[in-house]
């Protein structure tokens, strides 16, 4: 093999790594179009323990999330998290459309929130 043959066949692999990684699906896509808004009411004083944690589960589902802190939201909140004596509590409303996501928030909320 010479030399020329040997660089027409390094530019040739090089071009098909380059197509094989353009045509890769980004490593942060959208969430799916029939993805719903679960809406979350997270109490002031409970937000800091379970803002990340409600974020990372969302994230990881790529679910659309939407965390309030007024109280505006109590009433149309999918999941409601209060600060119960420094530890987070739950209540995922009875009529929500996505009353299994928001059962799982509500479990990944009160993990974060129970202390070592």
């Amino acid at each position: 093999m010479t030399a020329n043959h040997a660089t027409v066949l390094r530019a040739i692999a090089s071009g098909l790594m380059l197509a094989g990684l353009a045509c890769r699906r980004p490593a942060r896509s959208a969430p799916p179009a029939d993805a719903a808004l679960i809406t979350v009411y997270v109490a002031p004083r409970a937000a800091p323990l379970v803002t990340n944690s409600l974020l990372d589960a969302a994230a990881r589902h790529q679910w659309a999330l939407s965390l309030r802190t007024d109280s505006a939201a109590l009433a149309e909140a999918d999941l409601v998290i209060v600060d119960s004596a420094g530890r987070p509590a739950a209540r995922v409303r009875a009529d929500s459309p996505v009353a299994a996501q928001a059962h799982e928030l509500a479990r990944a909320a009160v993990a974060s929130g129970a202390g070592p």
